[in-house]
């Protein structure tokens, strides 16, 4: 094999080399930021906040037993705003009272609400 042929072939092989080695260094780094994501989003501050219950209805959902035992509550914050959240028909939850719900605070930034 002459010398440059052979160099030419070994160029040809190295950049096939790094080329596989980017591609694996990309996934690599997606799946440590999905990874970072995840944790940041399953960390949370839980603040209870009060508020007023301003309706009462049924809980709409995929599941049947979602919508036989929930129900779907209003209510607006006393530092200002609403929020919805699912409640069991058990609290018996009524329209007018104060009550406390817990804020989530997600590292991620997300903020979801629940009844506590």
């Amino acid at each position: 094999m002459r010398e440059d042929t052979r160099r030419k072939f070994e160029q040809a092989i190295w950049r096939d080399r790094m080329r596989k080695i980017g591609i694996a260094a990309a996934i690599a780094v997606l799946i440590a930021g999905f990874t970072v994501l995840w944790s940041l989003d399953a960390s949370t501050v839980n603040t209870r906040i009060p508020g007023e219950i301003t309706n009462v209805g049924p809980l709409v959902g995929t599941s049947t037993q979602a919508a036989q035992e929930g129900l779907s509550v209003d209510v607006k914050l006393d530092a200002g705003g609403s929020v919805r959240v699912m409640a069991l028909k058990t609290t018996d939850p009524k329209v007018g009272q104060h009550i406390e719900i817990t804020e989530h605070k997600h590292g991620t930034g997300r903020i979801t609400y629940t009844w506590k």
